[in-house]
C-alpha cells in the first residue's frame, strides 16, 4: 500500500520549549505557527538529558538516547586523559548512531539540510548540506565574526542578571573585547572630498579576519587586517549626518556611504587568512552619529565565504549566484552590545535567507524527500531575553518588558520563516516541528557544582603562579561537563586516588552531600536528583562518558537550560521540547494525551513516509498521532 505521505519538511527550534510556543502561538505571535497547530497534532515532548544541543539535536536526527549515540554534551569526558581535558561534541564523527538522513539515503531518497545543527562534517552522501555545525560563534567557515566600532560618548546596552556560562551557551564568548574602539580625527590628506557644511573627519575600521570565533573551530590561524576608511561630513546644515566608507583616503573609493540607521548592501570583498586569499560578504550598518561627531557606532555582521559550507561545495556556488549570500548568526554574540534593533534587522535577514535557501533547493531538486532546516534564535532569545522575562526574576519593570517584547521579537521572526518554509509543502508532504530542549526564567542564582563540591571536601585547589588550580593528589571528585561528576579513581584517572574498593561508598557519599546541600541565599535544596551511574539509565545515560555520579538542579537554581529535568515547567517556559506534526496520515486538531518522546521524532517520520527505521533507533512511532495506525497492513 502506498504510504501516506511522499515527503517531509522537519522545522527545528533550538531551545523552544512547548510552554512558551503555545504561549506565543496564543498570544497570536506565530499565526503561521497557529495554522500548522489547527491541522495537526501537538504535544509538549520529553527530551534529553542533560537538556542541551548535542544530545537533543543528535536524538532527534537518529531515534536514538544519548547513552547510545555517545553525543552527550558540548565538553564530553576524554577516556584515559586528566578529568579536566574533554572532547568537543560539536562533531558528527561522535556519533555512534545512523542520522535520519542517511536512513533517508539508504531508502533511495535525497534529504536536503539547511543549516540543521550538529550536522557538521557532512554525511551525506546523494543529498545537500548547508552549514549545520553549532551556535553563533560555533562554526567552522567564518572569515570574522561581528565588529563594532564604536568612538566617544557610547554604552553597551546590558541587560543585567546572570550569564549563563560557555559550558552551556557557547553561541558567545566570554572572554576578549567585545567593541572595537576607535578614533575620530580630522580628515586630513584625502582627495575626492564630498561637500561639507563642517570639517570632514575621519575613522579607521579595520576588520580582523577570525576575529570573535571559537578557537578550536576557527578556519585558520592568522588573519590580515583589512583598513576601511570612514569619510564623517555634514551634508546640510544640521551638523554631522554621513559616513562615507572608502578603500583610501579618497572619497571616490567608496563602496557605501550611509546615514543614521541606514544598512549597506552587502558587499563581496577579499581576505587573507593563512596566506591564502578568500572572498567573503561584508555588509554596515551605522548606528549612531551624532551631530558633533563626538559619539560614533557603526556595526558589521559576522562575515561569510561564498563557498565551502556546503555539501557538494558547488552547492555553495549556486547560493551565491542565484539566492544570495548566505548567514550563519545573525550576531547572537552582540546581543546587549549594540542595540536590539539592530540585532533583530540581522536575525529577520537571517531567517529570510535560510528560507530562500529551502526554497530555491526544493524547487531546483525535484528529487527531494525530507528538508531539515533549523534556527537557533529560540535558545538565542532563552539566554538573553527570557533571564528576566518574569517577576520573580527580580528585575524592574522596563527590563522586564524589554525582556518580553525581545522574546516576542524573536518568535515572531521565526514564524515568519516558519511560514515560508510550509509554504514549501504540497498535499503530500508532511510537517514537523521539533525543538531538542526548552529554556526557562531566571529565579535565584544558578547553583555552580564547583562550589558545591569544594564545600563538601571532595574538590580541593592549590595556588600555583599565582592562579587557583585543582589539587588532583587531594581531590577525590570533580565535574565534567554539564550534569557528571567523575570519581579521581585510582588505576582508571591519571592521577586518581580513590582506591576502588571505596568506589561505591565514594558515590553515595557525593549523592548525599549533594542532597544535603543548602543554597546560602534562599536556605532551599536546589538539587532536584543525585543517581549513581548505574542509576543514570533511567535518565538514558550510560556508558564510559557518563559520570559517576549525574545531578539534576531544580529550575529556580539552573540558567536557561542544561541541568533541569526535560519534564520542568516554569513561568511561561519550561523544558519540555516542541512536538506539532501535521500533513497526510496525521490526526487534525489533537492535543495529545500519551506521551512523545524526542526519540519518537524519526521512527514516527519514517512510518509515515514508508521508510526504513534509522539503524540503532529506540523510539517508538506515536500512533494516537496517526488517522490509520496500521495502514502499513492494508492491501
Amino acid at each position: 500500500m502506498q504510504s501516506p505521505a511522499r515527503r517531509a519538511i522537519m522545522i527545528g527550534m533550538d531551545g523552544a520549549a512547548m510552554e512558551l510556543v503555545i504561549n506565543m502561538v496564543n498570544g497570536g505571535h506565530m499565526p503561521h505557527l497557529a495554522k500548522i497547530v489547527e491541522r495537526g497534532v501537538y504535544r509538549p515532548m520529553i527530551g534529553v538529558f542533560p537538556t542541551l544541543t548535542p544530545p537533543g539535536w543528535t536524538a532527534t536526527s537518529t531515534g536514538a538516547w544519548p547513552g547510545n549515540h555517545g553525543v552527550m554534551d558540548f565538553n564530553i569526558r576524554k577516556l584515559g586523559a586528566p578529568l579536566d581535558e574533554t572532547v568537543w561534541g560539536i562533531n558528527t564523527d561522535l556519533s555512534r548512531a545512523e542520522y535520519l538522513w542517511n536512513t533517508v539515503e539508504r531508502a533511495g531518497g535525497t534529504p536536503l539540510l539547511v543549516k540543521w545543527e550538529m550536522s557538521w562534517p557532512p554525511t551525506v552522501t546523494s543529498g545537500v548540506q548547508v552549514e549545520g555545525t553549532g551556535p553563533g560563534v560555533s562554526n567552522h567557515h567564518q572569515i570574522a565574526g561581528y565588529h563594532l566600532f564604536v568612538a566617544g560618548q557610547w554604552q553597551r546596552r546590558a541587560i543585567g542578571g546572570q550569564r549563563d556560562p560557555e559550558t552551556l551557551d557557547p553561541s558567545a564568548l566570554q572572554t576578549g573585547s567585545d567593541v572595537d574602539p576607535v578614533s575620530i580625527e580630522d580628515a586630513r590628506d584625502w582627495t575626492g572630498l564630498p561637500a561639507s557644511s563642517r570639517p570632514p573627519k575621519e575613522v579607521i575600521l579595520t576588520i580582523q579576519p577570525l576575529a570573535r570565533g571559537r578557537g578550536p573551530m576557527l578556519r585558520g590561524e592568522k588573519g590580515t587586517p583589512v583598513p576601511f576608511y570612514g569619510l564623517i561630513y555634514a551634508s546640510a546644515d544640521n551638523g554631522y549626518d554621513r559616513v562615507r566608507i572608502c578603500r583610501s583616503r579618497d572619497g571616490d573609493s567608496a563602496v557605501t556611504e550611509l546615514g543614521m540607521g541606514d544598512w549597506s548592501d552587502w558587499w563581496l570583498d577579499q581576505f587573507e587568512i593563512d596566506d591564502e586569499e578568500i572572498s567573503g560578504y561584508v555588509r554596515m550598518k551605522l548606528v549612531n552619529l551624532t551631530a558633533e561627531a563626538d559619539a560614533f557606532e557603526l556595526f558589521v555582521p559576522q562575515i561569510w565565504p561564498n563557498g565551502g559550507y556546503t555539501k557538494p561545495l558547488e552547492v555553495a556556488d549556486e547560493i551565491d549566484q542565484l539566492v544570495g549570500n548566505f548567514l550563519q548568526n545573525p550576531a547572537r554574540d552582540a546581543l546587549g552590545i549594540m542595540d536590539d534593533d539592530t540585532y533583530f534587522e540581522s536575525l529577520d535577514f537571517h531567517h529570510q535567507r535560510l528560507a530562500d535557501v529551502a526554497d530555491y533547493l526544493t524547487t531546483t531538486r525535484d528529487d527531494w524527500t525530507m528538508l531539515f532546516i533549523e534556527t537557533h534564535a529560540s535558545d538565542y532569545t532563552s539566554h538573553f531575553f527570557l533571564g528576566q522575562a518574569e517577576d520573580f526574576s527580580g528585575a524592574d519593570v522596563e527590563t522586564q518588558q524589554r525582556c518580553i517584547d525581545g522574546v516576542v521579537r524573536t518568535y515572531s521572526s521565526i514564524d515568519d520563516m516558519i511560514g515560508r518554509v510550509a509554504a514549501l509543502a504540497g498535499d503530500d508532504t508532511l510537517i514537523c516541528l521539533v525543538s531538542d530542549h526548552g529554556g526557562t526564567p531566571n529565579q535565584y542564582r544558578a547553583i555552580e557544582i564547583d562550589e558545591v563540591l569544594e564545600e563538601a571536601g571532595f574538590l580541593v585547589y592549590k595556588e600555583e603562579n599565582g592562579k587557583r588550580t585543582v589539587d588532583w593528589s587531594r581531590t577525590r571528585a570533580a565535574s565534567v561537563g554539564l550534569v557528571h561528576v567523575f570519581i579521581n579513581l585510582e588505576g582508571r584517572e591519571p592521577d586518581g586516588i580513590v582506591s576502588p574498593d571505596d568506589y561505591k561508598d565514594t558515590q553515595l557519599e557525593i549523592i548525599a552531600a549533594l542532597h544535603a546541600y543548602t543554597d546560602p541565599a534562599t536556605g532551599r535544596h536546589p538539587f532536584a536528583l543525585a543517581i549513581t551511574r548505574e542509576d543514570a539509565e533511567m535518565v538514558n545515560l550510560w556508558g564510559d562518558t557518563t559520570g559517576d555520579v549525574v545531578y539534576a538542579l531544580r529550575p529556580e537554581f539552573d540558567g536557561a537550560h542544561g541541568k533541569q529535568l526535560p519534564s520542568v515547567s516554569f513561568g511561561i517556559a519550561g523544558q519540555h521540547c516542541t512536538f506539532v506534526l501535521a500533513g497526510p496520515g496525521v490526526k487534525e486538531g489533537l492535543a495529545l494525551q500519551g506521551q512523545v518522546r524526542v526519540v519518537d521524532v524519526a521512527p514516527t517520520l519514517c512510518y509515515l513516509l514508508g521508510l526504513p527505521m534509522p539503524r540503532n533507533v529506540e523510539g517508538g512511532v506515536a500512533y494516537e498521532a496517526l488517522t490509520d495506525p496500521d495502514w502499513h497492513l492494508r492491501k
